[in-house]
This record gives structure tokens, sequence and C-alpha cells, in this order.
């Protein structure tokens, strides 16, 4: 399954795959849901792994991304999807262990520093603590909002002497 991101201004998918752990009491195989990382948009169908038939995965455990009001949502029958939702997911993924691979799923990580991984690409430890919006640019936010209240401005209040001049004289 491939997950559109946007990553460094560059067009993308996240690659998410099924990694098969273990065989339920049936015979089926079972597994957890893996993001193996990021690929640029012109090299989504490129399969640098047709030839293997093992891997080893070194990362984070996490719920997906998180549900909120401006969310996309996905479109799973046509394989469009905008967000990583585990649950959708493993339901996709036709997973006999759908309850257990629908709550979390791995996310890889590159813990060797010294020869990162080049395509997929995949996050650093260093990746994980970068935050979108930095300490310095969230103190520059709140600085701002402090002055424009001070001095009257509200984003949902127009400013005094705007309001008095469009009303109606009578």
């Amino acid at each position: 399954m491939q997950v559109e991101r946007w990553k460094g201004g560059e067009k993308g998918v996240d690659l998410v795959a099924p990694f098969y752990t273990h065989l339920d009491k049936e015979g089926r195989p079972c597994g957890i849901l893996v993001n193996r990382g990021w690929m640029p948009w012109d090299l989504r169908g490129y399969r640098h792994d047709r030839l293997a038939n093992m891997a080893k995965v070194s990362g984070v455990l996490y719920r997906g991304d998180a549900k909120t009001k401006y969310s996309k949502t996905n479109v799973p029958v046509k394989n469009q999807y905008t967000a990583t939702y585990p649950e959708e997911m493993a339901l996709m993924a036709a997973l006999p262990n759908e309850s257990e691979a629908g709550s979390i799923m791995l996310k890889a990580v590159d813990f060797d520093t010294e020869a990162p991984t080049a395509l997929p690409d995949v996050e650093s430890p260093k990746d994980l603590q970068t935050y979108s919006i930095a300490p310095e640019r969230h103190a520059a936010y709140a600085t701002l909002w402090s002055y424009a209240t001070y001095l009257g401005v509200s984003p949902t209040r127009p400013c005094g002497f705007i309001s008095e001049s469009f009303q109606a004289k009578s």
C-alpha cells in the first residue's frame, strides 16, 4: 500500500507492507503492518526487494496518523491513501489477525547513521525528534499574538476604526 506524502517539498509515498511474523492455529500467515519509508513519486513503482525472501526491520511501534477534523479520508477500494490508519490497512491486507494488526504498526527507523538506507528513505532517530514547528518559530508566533492582543487586534473581531467607518448613519 502506498500513502501519499510530501517530504521536503517533494511529492512521494510512504510504503506500507505486511510483515508476516507467525502462523495462526489454522496455518494462515499473521503479521503486523510496517511503514518501510518514503519514496519519491516518480519511483513509487520501483521494487528493489523482489529477489529478497527475508528482511530485517528495525523501528518503533506507533498507532498510525492522528485523525483530526482536517484529515482527508482514505478510499481503500480505489487504493487511494492520504493517511496511515492501521485499522483500515489491516483490513485491506486481509490479515487474519486484523484486531491486533489494526491497532499498532511498526515505523522503520534507520539506526545505522554511518551507512543510511538510500531508498526507501527511512527516518533516523534524529528525524523522529525534529518537530515541524521549531521551538524558536513557536516562540515568535506566541510573541506576535501577545503584542497583537495588547494592541486590541483579534482574529474574530475587526479593529474598532474599521467597524465604526462602515456603520450606517440615520
